[in-house]
């Protein structure tokens, strides 16, 4: 594949997993609060993974239907929450490797850089703006701003609308089932670049690329310019 012609094809990014080494950290919270919630440790795994992608409100119906429709989700969440800021504040959260060289090289390659994340707007805000990586994108979305979550196609279609370009002509980077289904559904180019799930047949055939990491990415961007 080449990119002979201008403007070159946007480069739409999912934030936690892709740009943040912050999934991780996520599943770490729920592990240490499972015992205070009787979740017990065998499945949670899966269920955890399962909501990699999503929203808070997608996750706690997966949640409930998980664990029952009268499990606490709400309190679960705010100290989930309150937890991984805790930690992120004594610890800080990794930038992924490879992921600031890349913004940097698209931006003065010429391409139109977006991010479509399921964090809230106002939080996705304040974490790429403290590691000084906020102002390296044209257009962000919130997944607050979204009713549908991911897997469903709305967060991505918003971003190239707003974005003003094309789905075909977008790529959409993702570490996630749910992202890369919800990318395919918008009609953009998904890329996949694992985090903690690995790839699937599912994700081989929506995908149009698969990377080992974003510096692989960045090196295949670069041959086909």
């Amino acid at each position: 594949m080449t990119f002979p012609d201008t403007p070159r094809p946007a480069l739409i990014f999912d934030m936690d997993g892709v740009i943040f080494d912050s999934e991780a950290l996520v599943r770490r919270c729920w592990r240490l609060l499972a015992p205070e919630y009787g979740l017990p440790s065998d499945g949670l795994d899966a269920v955890f993974l399962a909501t990699v992608g999503t929203t808070r409100v997608y996750t706690g119906e997966i949640m409930r239907e998980q664990y029952g429709a009268q499990f606490p989700y709400e309190a679960f969440d705010r100290q989930v929450s309150r937890t991984f800021f805790s930690i992120a504040r004594s610890e800080g959260i990794p930038v992924k490797p490879g992921a600031r060289e890349l913004l940097c090289w698209a931006r003065q390659a010429g391409f139109r850089i977006g991010l479509a994340s399921s964090t809230r707007e106002a939080i996705l805000r304040r974490e790429l703006e403290h590691e000084q990586l906020y102002h390296l994108f044209d257009h962000t979305v919130g997944g607050d701003r979204i009713a549908r979550s991911k897997p469903h196609p709305d967060i991505y279609e918003t971003a190239c609308r707003e974005m003003g370009v094309r789905p075909q002509e977008a790529f959409a980077i993702e570490d996630s089932y749910n992202g890369i289904r919800a990318a395919a559904a918008a009609g953009m180019r998904p890329v996949m670049v694992p985090d903690l799930l690995p790839p699937t047949d599912e994700m081989r055939a929506l995908c149009c690329a698969i990377f080992p990491d974003l510096a692989a990415f960045q090196a295949w961007l670069a041959a086909s310019l």
